[in-house]
């Protein structure tokens, strides 16, 4: 008997893939809601090429139905604590020098961002789904 074949259409557009070994992990299964939402809208800016330069902001997350600051950044330590996400860059503030933090999903190849000057170095998942 063959083997039965699911497909996914598409339509030529992005996915953005959570493997069933990270579903299954108690750190997963353990988040709130908020963070669950908050990894969502991270997925949604990641396009393959762009890991740890990732945004989750008071304006991204207006376009996502909303949630205030306070908010986000509790959801943000708690997906970093549970080593779902990694800060891959501090915050700064100052008129001339304010930029955001930016994440990387941890079952990811961090990617090579040259413009957006990461604390962390490129290179391989840090965490493993085996």
């Amino acid at each position: 008997m063959a083997k039965k074949r699911y497909k996914i259409d598409l339509s030529g557009g992005r996915a953005f893939v959570l493997p069933y070994r990270l579903l299954v992990r108690p750190e997963f299964r353990s988040l709130s809601p908020k963070a669950v939402k908050v990894l969502l809208v991270l997925g949604t800016a990641y396009h393959g090429r762009n890991n740890g330069n990732l945004a989750c902001t008071e304006t991204t997350m207006d376009d996502n139905g909303g949630m205030d600051r306070k908010t986000i950044a509790t959801a943000l330590k708690e997906l970093v604590e549970a080593g779902l996400v990694i800060k891959t860059r501090e915050p700064r503030k100052g008129s001339d020098t304010a930029r955001c933090a930016l994440y990387a999903l941890a079952w990811a190849v961090i990617d090579e961002c040259p413009s957006s000057d990461l604390d962390i170095n490129p290179g391989p998942a840090r965490l493993t789904l085996s």
